[in-house]
C-alpha cells in the first residue's frame, strides 16, 4: 500500500507542475483584422530587449519597415512591443507570445499603445511569418479552449497563401 501512496503523491505532485503554454481563444483572420488598428506587412529591421522600469519584466522591442499597409493606418517604420527575451543574459520566456527575428518578413494583427508603441493582437495567432508565399503563426506556445464556432466562410488563424491571408483582412467587415 505504500507503493501506492508513493505513486499516487507523484502523479499529483506531477500534475501541478506550470505547464508550458498558454490557453487562448481560437480566432479567426478576420476576428483577429476586425480587432486590429492594423495589419501590415514588413521585415524587421531591428530588435531591443529591455527591462521594465521595476526590472521584474522583460519586454522585446521589433522594430519594422512596412511595406504594406492591409488595414487601418500605421506608418513606414513601427515598433511593436512583446513580452519576453533576453537582457545582459537573463531570459525570460511568456508561452504564447509571439517572436520576431531580424530580417524575417511578416504579417502583423496590431493594436496601438498609449504611445507610438503597438502590440499584437492574439497572442501568436496575430503574428505570421511569410516565406516562400507562405503566411504561418507559430502556435506553438498555445492551447486553445474549446467552443468558439467561426462565423461562415471564416478561417482560423493558420498557415495560408499570404494572397488569401490578404485578402481575408481587406474583407474583414
Amino acid at each position: 500500500m505504500t507503493t501506492v501512496k508513493a505513486l499516487l503523491s507523484l502523479v499529483v505532485l506531477a500534475s501541478a507542475l506550470p505547464a508550458a503554454g498558454s490557453v487562448a481563444a481560437p480566432l479567426s483572420v478576420e476576428d483577429l483584422a476586425r480587432a486590429s488598428d492594423a495589419v501590415v506587412r514588413g521585415r524587421v529591421v531591428k530588435l531591443t530587449a529591455r527591462r521594465s522600469t521595476d526590472g521584474k519584466r522583460i519586454s522585446t522591442y521589433a522594430e519594422v519597415e512596412t511595406n504594406g499597409v492591409w488595414r487601418g493606418t500605421a506608418p513606414g517604420r513601427l515598433t511593436i512591443v512583446v513580452r519576453g527575451g533576453v537582457v545582459d543574459g537573463i531570459g525570460e520566456r511568456v508561452f504564447g507570445a509571439p517572436t520576431f527575428s531580424e530580417g524575417e518578413d511578416v504579417v502583423a494583427f496590431l493594436g496601438r499603445t498609449d504611445g507610438s508603441l503597438f502590440r499584437v493582437r492574439g497572442l501568436a495567432q496575430g503574428k505570421f511569418s511569410v516565406a516562400n508565399g507562405q503566411a504561418r503563426p507559430d502556435l506553438s506556445g498555445l492551447s486553445f479552449a474549446g467552443g468558439t464556432a467561426l462565423r461562415a466562410g471564416e478561417r482560423r488563424a493558420e498557415s495560408m497563401s499570404v494572397g488569401e491571408l490578404e485578402r481575408r483582412v481587406r474583407a474583414a467587415r
